[in-house]
C-alpha cells in the first residue's frame, strides 16, 4: 500500500504491534537492570521505561531513506535511516541496557516507550518508509512542515522559533580552510545556518558528524568550552560560539558574526 504525505509516495511498511501478554497488553520490559552500571552513570530522563518489544519484516536490511510513524492515520514521528531494518529491529524495538542511562540513545528510550503506551491504549500504529538519498533533507522538510508530535525538540522550535534542524547530507569533498578532523561536517552546517542561534540534541550533532561523539562530550562541559580544544575551532571558525550546555541533551550555538 502507497501513501503521500506532503506529496511523497511512502510505502506501508508493517503494523507495529509489540510483543503481548495473555490479556492482549504489550509485555512491559526493563532491560536497565541488566545493566553493570560500575561507574553508576545516572539514568537519562527516558531511562526508567516501562518498554516494549517488536520487530518489523525482513527486506528492510540496507534500505535508505525517511520513516513515519502513523498512529489513527495521524503522523506523530518522522526519521531519517542508513537501514531501515537496523534503526528498527535493533534501536527502537529492542531497548539495550546501556542506552537507558546518561549518554546512550535516548531518543530510542523515548519513541520505544511511546509505542508502549499508545498501544496499550488501543490505537493504531503503523510504519512508512520512502525510499531515498537525501533523507537529510527531506525528514527536515517534512518536521518544518508537519511538526509531529513525538519530534519532541522540533515540536518545542516550531512554537518558540529558536531551533533549526536543516541537516545537510554533508558527503561533498571538503573545502579548503575547513577543519580536517571529522568534526568540519559541524563547521559546514553551522556555515550554512542563517539563523542567529542553533540548538542542536547530541542525537543531531552526531548524525551531522557521522560518528559518536567522545564520553568526555556527555560528561564534561569543559569539553564544549570555546576555546582551548582544536574540535572548538569548528564553530569558532564558523562564527559561533556554544551559550548553552545540557550535558546529553543538547548544545545551543549562537553566532558571533554581525554580518551573518
Amino acid at each position: 500500500m502507497t501513501i503521500k504525505i506532503s506529496g511523497l509516495p511512502f510505502q506501508l511498511v508493517c503494523e507495529i504491534i509489540p510483543e503481548l501478554d495473555s490479556s492482549g497488553m504489550p509485555k512491559d520490559f526493563m532491560p536497565q537492570f541488566k545493566y553493570r552500571n560500575v561507574l553508576r552513570i545516572p539514568l537519562h530522563k527516558y531511562g526508567n521505561g516501562p518498554f516494549c518489544r517488536f520487530r518489523i519484516p525482513n527486506g528492510y536490511d540496507g534500505k535508505v531513506g525517511v520513516y513515519v510513524v502513523l498512529v489513527n492515520g495521524s503522523v506523530k514521528y518522522v526519521g531519517e535511516c542508513e537501514d531501515l531494518r537496523k534503526r528498527w529491529n535493533a534501536g527502537y524495538g529492542n531497548i539495550s541496557p546501556r542506552n537507558c542511562y546518561r549518554g546512550g540513545r535516548s531518543t530510542n528510550c523515548r519513541i520505544n516507550n511511546l509505542i508502549f503506551k499508545t498501544y496499550g491504549k488501543g490505537s493504531k500504529i503503523e510504519l512508512v518508509f520512502h525510499e531515498t538519498n537525501n533523507r537529510f533533507r527531506i525528514e527536515n522538510d517534512l518536521i518544518a512542515k508537519l511538526n509531529p508530535e513525538w519530534n519532541k525538540m522540533v515540536s518545542r522550535a516550531a512554537r518558540t522559533n529558536r531551533i533549526s534542524l536543516r541537516i545537510i547530507d554533508s558527503k561533498r569533498s571538503r573545502t579548503d580552510g575547513l577543519y580536517e578532523g571529522k568534526y568540519h561536517k559541524l563547521e559546514e552546517y553551522l556555515r550554512k545556518s542563517q539563523n542567529q542561534a542553533e540548538t542542536l540534541t547530541y542525537e543531531q550533532i552526531e548524525r551531522i558528524i557521522g560518528s559518536k561523539l567522545p564520553l568526555s562530550a556527555y560528561k564534561y562541559r569543559a569539553w564544549w568550552a570555546n576555546t582551548g580544544h582544536s574540535h572548538a575551532k569548528t564553530w569558532s571558525r564558523a562564527g559561533w560560539k556554544v551559550s548553552q550546555i545540557e550535558l546529553g541533551e543538547f548544545i545551543k550555538f549562537v553566532t558571533t558574526s554581525k554580518t551573518k
